[in-house]
């Protein structure tokens, strides 16, 4: 659950820096970056799998995400988790019971579906791989030895300029995909999409770690 978390909770960043990779590649994550900045909101659905088939363990679950800068709402595994810029939320309507965090205290390098478009841009080398109509991926290499990674396999279309599936390929055997099956932008979200209401979670006696 936690190494989940962490790659669920790092799309958007300001500065795109390219260099020294295949240039069909650049041109392809320049056009996605572009797009992606434009819009004022993103709304996914998503497969997350993960699958060894050393031990022959496949799961799969699927959950949902709705991101404006680095603010998002993420629904998975039946719990919440709510980012506001300020603090972290995780929900859980199974426990009664919220854990909160600050934003100063969460892990730089930790994946949250903010950075999630945008992780490539940073610490990684691409070239293309293979291609399926529209969808062209593309390998991306840690340019930092990583002890569990080997590569990620990105898949975008190009038509549309948008991800449609990510593809962790580790070292230890386990590959951990996300497949986009839902993907809308510019949403009209309710103005309290974003807050927290202690209040509503106060009322229903859920226990709030601060």
């Amino acid at each position: 659950m936690k190494n989940t978390l962490i790659i669920l909770i790092t799309l958007f960043t300001s500065t795109v820096t390219f260099a020294q990779n295949s240039t069909k590649a650049e041109e392809i994550l320049k056009k996605l970056s572009t797009n992606i900045e434009s819009q004022k909101n993103i709304a996914l659905e998503f497969t997350h799998t993960l699958e060894n088939t050393v031990v022959n363990i496949k799961q799969s679950s699927k959950g949902s995400a709705i991101i404006q800068g680095n603010k998002y709402v993420l629904n998975y595994l039946d719990n919440i988790i709510l980012f506001d810029e300020v603090n972290s939320y995780v929900i859980s309507p199974e426990n009664e019971e919220i854990n909160i965090t600050n934003a100063n205290d969460i892990e730089d390098d930790s994946l949250t579906p903010s950075k999630l478009l945008s992780f490539y841009k940073e610490g990684y080398s691409y070239v293309l791989a293979k291609k399926a109509g529209v969808t062209q991926f593309i390998k991306l290499t840690p340019t930092q030895e990583s002890k569990e990674v080997s590569h990620i396999i990105l898949g975008v279309d190009t038509t549309k300029n948008q991800i449609v599936s990510l593809t962790e390929v580790g070292k230890n055997n386990t590959n951990t995909s996300f497949q986009i099956t839902s993907y809308k932008t510019n949403q009209n979200l309710d103005a309290n999409t974003f807050v927290f209401d202690k209040s509503k979670y106060q009322a229903l006696n859920y226990y709030i770690n601060e």
